[in-house]
């Protein structure tokens, strides 16, 4: 790549279709075309002088300074459109970014074969998806078996010259799905369902269909069949709403904003971790953005195209939350459904379960968990059969689960099960140094919801937000934003004290000569005092008081050189 020669980069940005950036080592644009500011709903501003993150808060320039190598093919979303950025460092401390418009019908299609070919590999259900011209994209083996051909040997086709008896032509030009239509072919009684594929902005993107054999389905015996059709149809729940969300795809790390050195290694670690099969536990304070991280580390690892199938230990109840993990059979209590019902386990076959507020697991659900951990294998509440899977689990948990084994609450044996890689998000006040990258996330989401124009905090504001200690983490800070937008006048672009919470407004600013940090400290030396001594001396209690993990309260207890008592 070049060098930092303005008037070089200036005839590029000047003539580029794609949206391209340059920034200096101090991360700030010195220079950007016209589709750049487009790309970020700045259209017609000068963003020259400005940093990269105030303008693109998902960036992940911090990673390219620190490996001091190219990145490519990252993703990027906004404003209902995804594109590519690809990062250029010029080896002189400059880095050029360029953004280019990702098609979304291709990527999408082929994501939608491969998440319908992973359900049906081993179902006699005959699937074939087409784009909106009807030609064929994907078609599986069994239904080009049908046919007498080669599944390869039908991609490309039109789809009326290869399944005359279909109706995806009719499908296509009316955007709406038909279901139930019976068809005669080669000797064969078929039931089809043909549906439309939209994006999430509701524009066709093509189309698939699906037909089942009534004679395949007796040959396989209808009770194994039946238990079989309920997991299908639920994992198709969870497919169509990833589905949903696919016109909005981004880089599985980019929702994890941040550039402090806590955050950056936590990504790293995380990434690493992903390509692997080993259990994981999530621990952080409430807020911190511990399913967000799930998410990311499901959707990097080798079961992105699998379910991530989610599950709050705390939210159901102790005598439910048995049937909700492994299912139950028809009969196993009473008002169980008719024909039974799997669980999450079952749902989440091939991909990923994520037990949030595993802490909060009742002891008497422990074992269970622990064997089907151990022998990846259950039984249905009520039934005799053993049900085989696959999954890999991610735990999350606001709490000491140590401790939680030493008070009787939690088994130890159950913990090293879950706890092989452990990762831990630091609270927001650990790091405020990314509080502007997150806000300025943050209030560019908002604007996009709320049709809004807001550019950022009054200088009150910011040094308020860096004063605060946050209890609530990056959640209390998207609800204290999305107050102020309620509390905006019209034509108003910059949040300041009176839009804030009452509670946040009050917070007493810095006093006259006392540097931020000795600031926070203070105040944390303060609070962490009080706490002890409302506790009686008791480090899990005063924890608890303060909204923090004990191992927090632990670091800067020896931080602050406080001792008890």
């Amino acid at each position: 790549m070049p060098g930092t020669d303005l008037e070089f980069w200036g005839r590029v940005l000047a003539t580029g279709e794609e949206g391209m950036i340059y920034v200096d080592a101090d991360h700030r644009i010195i220079a950007a075309n016209t589709p750049a500011a487009a790309i970020m709903g700045l259209a017609g501003q000068d963003l020259k002088g400005r940093r990269l993150t105030e303008v693109f808060p998902e960036t992940r320039l911090a990673e390219v300074f620190t490996g001091g190598r190219p990145l490519m093919n990252t993703l990027f979303a906004t404003g209902g459109k995804n594109y590519r950025v690809d990062y250029f460092p010029d080896g002189q401390g400059g880095v050029a970014l360029l953004f280019k418009a990702r098609e979304p019908d291709a990527a999408q299609l082929q994501t939608i074969n491969g998440l319908y070919a992973s359900l049906l590999d081993d179902f006699p259900l005959y699937l074939v998806v087409v784009n909106r011209q009807g030609i064929i994209v994907s078609i599986n083996q069994i239904y080009a078996g049908l046919l007498g051909q080669r599944a390869e040997t039908l991609i490309g086709r039109e789809v009326r010259s290869v399944l005359p008896f279909s109706r995806l032509p009719e499908v296509l030009a009316t955007g709406k799905p038909v279901v139930g239509h019976e068809v005669q072919y080669a000797g064969k009684k078929l039931l089809l369902s043909e549906m439309p594929v939209k994006d999430a902005g509701g524009n066709l993107l093509g189309a698939a269909g699906k037909a089942l054999a009534l004679e395949d389905l007796a040959a396989s015996g209808l009770t194994d069949i039946s238990r079989r059709l309920q997991v299908l149809e639920n994992k198709i729940i969870f497919y169509r709403q990833e589905l949903r969300s696919l016109q909005g795809e981004q880089d599985a790390w980019q929702g994890i904003l941040g550039n402090s050195p806590a955050i950056v290694r936590l990504k790293h670690l995380a990434a690493r971790v992903a390509g692997g099969e080993a259990n994981v536990l999530i621990t952080g304070e409430s807020g911190t953005g511990k399913e967000l991280l799930a998410q990311a580390l499901h959707r990097s690892s080798p079961r992105g195209n699998e379910p991530l199938i989610k599950i709050n230990c705390a939210a159901i109840p102790e005598n439910l939350l048995e049937a909700e993990l492994f299912g139950y059979e028809e009969g196993a209590f009473t008002g169980a459904a008719r024909g039974g019902k799997p669980g999450k386990f079952e749902l989440a076959d091939g991909g990923t379960i994520f037990l949030d507020e595993i802490g909060d697991l009742p002891l008497s659900m422990q074992p269970k968990l622990l064997r089907a951990l151990q022998e990846r294998s259950f039984e249905r509440v009520g039934g005799r059969k053993t049900i085989k899977v696959d999954v890999r689990i991610i735990a999350a948990t606001n709490q000491d689960l140590l401790a939680l084994e030493a008070a009787g609450k939690f088994r130890r044996d159950l913990y090293y099960r879950l706890a092989v890689v452990t990762l831990h998000i630091p609270s927001l006040r650990e790091r405020p140094e990314d509080i502007e990258v997150m806000t300025a996330a943050i209030i560019r989401r908002l604007n996009s919801r709320y049709g809004l124009a807001v550019k950022g905090l009054a200088p009150e504001v910011q040094e308020l937000f860096y004063c605060y200690t946050w209890p609530g983490n990056v959640r209390e800070l998207e609800n204290v934003l999305e107050h102020a937008f309620n509390f905006l006048e019209p034509g108003e672009e910059i949040i300041r004290r009176e839009h804030l919470p009452a509670t946040l407004s009050q917070v007493p600013g810095r006093e006259p000569g006392l540097e931020l940090k000795e600031a926070v400290a203070a105040a944390e030396r303060e609070a962490i005092q009080r706490a002890l001594a409302a506790a009686g001396g008791n480090k899990q209690e005063a924890a608890r008081i303060l909204g923090i993990h004990p191992s927090g309260l632990y670091q800067k207890l020896k931080r602050y050189s406080i001792e008890i008592e």
